[in-house]
């Protein structure tokens, strides 16, 4: 493995850097949205009460989930930082990055979902 593939795993951590950071602002977003209805909503049944509760707890959950990919994207910055200067680069790289890209799939998908959701729910309270 040379230098310029340790180099396109670095950009492409940075964008998904960013993408995750681009996620997280719109956390708070979400849930001013369902509490804002709530807060409209004079009478709530046991229901619909419960089903907010687990949106929001979803939502705090995926923020967790962010934060944690956040620092494991760091950590592997870092990694691939330090394996640039060793030679030849050992297969664990390929193998830490690929495992890395799957979590941050699985965190995005998640995310997508939960959203999906969120909007589905304050569309349908309105």
């Amino acid at each position: 493995m040379d230098g310029k593939i340790l180099d396109l795993f670095m950009r492409e951590n940075d964008a998904w850097d960013d993408l995750i950071t681009r996620h997280s602002k719109e956390i708070p977003d979400l849930e001013n949205m369902i509490s804002n209805i709530v807060d409209r909503t004079k009478h709530l049944d046991e229901e619909i009460i419960s089903n907010v509760n687990v949106l929001k707890n979803e939502i705090k959950e995926q923020g967790n989930h962010m934060i944690l990919i956040k620092e494991a994207l760091a950590q592997q910055q870092t990694y691939l930082a330090d394996e640039k200067r060793k030679e030849p680069f050992p297969v664990k790289t390929l193998m830490s990055q690929n495992a890395l890209r799957e979590r941050i799939r699985s965190v995005e998908k998640k995310f997508l979902d939960l959203k999906c959701n969120y909007l589905n729910y304050v569309a349908s309270a309105l």
